[in-house]
């Protein structure tokens, strides 16, 4: 079994000089990467919240000397003074954005502000960095999100900025948001598509969209409004969710798979689809990828699987990927489980994330279990499964 306590995993992250900066989803824990070295140090413990606490947070800017984490499941803004190096909070009001996490999965800055775009939250939330204040933006998308099901998400990972205007698909509806950075307003594009849509790139005038549960890609003609269905994914890749983002290399759009098992492309030429490329880690289990974040000319993807961040390349038609730093994976696996002893950890076991088997040998590797109530039928399940090979 892979043991996810010691794989490094994030939404996004920082790159402050030689440092990679990011918040583990495993754990709670600030980790910093030496690109150099590929030896983490992990920092401390996030605040306010305990060791074994994962998905606090998505994402992470460096803006004007501090660290910026973007609340994933946590209820705060959290910033990191490079300099001090110490933490400062920003509770949310839970009336303004909700209950229902994730609340948060990507943001953007601008000058001295991060707008926090709604994925479980009922608005944009604007954080000014210099004065460390909260804004709660009212407008058509809080409106529209408040007449919302619990079971109804807002956005993901991926959007577009052109000019002042941020261009992000809506998980759950068959539409866009065009958020104005000037004035701050929500301009909603409904479009005639199906399932929704979890990526979006701007090519040459149009818009190009992935649907979030349905295996087709949509272009779209804004200043018309006519949208372009292509069809033709492989059924054996075709899965609810399918992907979380998309990028251009040569005259093709790459998708980046969140439960599809490959990753797909797009010729901007033909409109044909095809598979690039299967992604499977070392038990031949297909990989799943978690993030893509572009840095300078550079697209960069963590998945967690590869316990690292890799650059990826298309040549000659063909994908492949290379690490972008290499990890010292003995130093820090010690260091991982020195801090997990030192703060106590408890092994938290999810019923639909560990079968008997990972249950049993998790059990036997530590007296420190912490059982979650997440899963009503986890016992029920287990008993079941044990019962069966009885």
């Amino acid at each position: 079994m892979n043991n996810i306590r010691y794989k490094l995993r994030g939404l996004g992250y920082a790159e402050v000089g030689d440092d990679i900066w990011l918040a583990n989803l495993y754990f709670n824990a600030l980790i910093k990467i030496n690109k150099s070295s590929g030896q983490i140090q992990l920092i401390e413990k996030f605040p306010n919240y305990d060791i074994y606490q994962g998905w606090l947070y998505s994402t992470v800017f460096h803006v004007d000397g501090y660290l910026v984490f973007i609340p994933n499941t946590s209820e705060e803004i959290l910033v990191y003074h490079l300099k001090t190096q110490r933490f400062q909070s920003m509770v949310l009001d839970g009336k303004k954005i909700g209950t229902k996490k994730t609340y948060f999965v990507n943001a953007y800055v601008y000058n001295h502000y991060i707008y926090l775009f709604p994925t479980g939250a009922k608005c944009i939330v604007r954080y000014d960095v210099s004065t460390h204040s909260v804004k709660y933006l009212e407008n058509r998308l809080s409106a529209l999100i408040r007449t919302w099901p619990e079971t109804r998400y807002c956005f993901y990972q991926q959007f577009e900025v052109i000019d002042t205007k941020i261009y992000v698909p809506f998980l759950d509806l068959n539409a866009v948001a065009v958020f104005d950075l000037e004035d701050e307003s929500v301009e909603i594009r409904h479009l005639e598509i199906e399932g929704g849509c979890s990526t979006i790139k701007y090519v040459d005038g149009f818009f190009y969209l992935a649907s979030w549960s349905v295996p087709q890609i949509y272009r779209w003609n804004i200043e018309k409004d006519e949208i372009k269905t292509y069809d033709g994914f492989l059924s054996s890749n075709v899965e609810k969710n399918l992907f979380l983002y998309s990028c251009q290399v040569e005259d093709k759009l790459l998708f980046f798979p969140e439960h599809c098992k490959a990753v797909m492309s797009l010729s901007l030429k033909t409109g044909e689809i095809k598979e690039e490329k299967r992604i499977y880690n070392e038990d031949t289990e297909p990989l799943k990828t978690f993030f893509v974040q572009k840095e300078k000319d550079t697209s960069y993807i963590l998945t967690a699987d590869m316990g690292e961040i890799s650059s990826f390349e298309y040549k000659e038609n063909k994908l492949s990927f290379s690490p972008y730093y290499h990890m010292d994976n003995p130093y820090n696996k010690k260091m991982i489980q020195n801090y997990l002893d030192e703060n106590g950890y408890c092994e938290v076991l999810y019923e639909e994330e560990n079968s008997l088997d990972e249950y049993l040998e998790q059990v036997s590797m530590s007296d420190k279990v912490k059982i979650t109530k997440r899963d009503k039928n986890c016992g029920k399940d287990i008993f079941g499964e044990a019962r069966k090979r009885a």
